[in-house]
């Protein structure tokens, strides 16, 4: 019996060993994927951080751009007017300096424009017609 209790301790420790051994392999496969999270999160918090980075420096850019946008559109905008208010200037300053000799005239076409046309008796007849007929037309609807 002696022998027999011997092999069941023998074999008790053996089992305890296989266990220990394949708790072991647990842990070991267990570490080697916390190790492997954690550089991919190192990686990952390296990415975040390049990528704010680039959008500060893209902010920044934006901001510049649209101060230099601004800036450019108002000097535009002073220009233009400097350049309308010299323009009034020269057209009163010549108008008031040029002697009446030297004032500019009107073109034919302009002139035909500004000055009414005489009409004839008999076109004033006719739209009259016209406009009493189309008058009664409307009135019908």
């Amino acid at each position: 019996m002696k022998t027999g209790g011997g092999r069941i301790a023998v074999m008790t420790v053996l089992g305890w060993m296989l266990a220990g051994v394949s708790t072991g392999c647990v842990s070991s496969s267990t570490y080697e994927l916390a190790k492997s999270n954690a550089t991919t999160a190192k990686q990952m918090k390296l990415q975040i951080e390049a990528l704010e980075a680039t959008l500060r420096d893209t902010r920044e850019k934006l901001e510049r751009t649209d101060r230099d946008w601004r800036e450019t559109r108002d000097e535009l905008l002073r220009v233009k007017i400097e350049r309308e208010q010299q323009r009034r200037k020269i057209r009163v300053g010549d108008f008031l300096t040029r002697p009446e000799m030297e004032k500019p005239t009107l073109d034919v076409e302009s002139e035909a424009l500004v000055k009414p046309q005489p009409k004839s008796e008999d076109a004033k007849r006719r739209l009259k017609e016209l406009m009493q007929q189309l008058q009664t037309v409307l009135e019908h609807y």
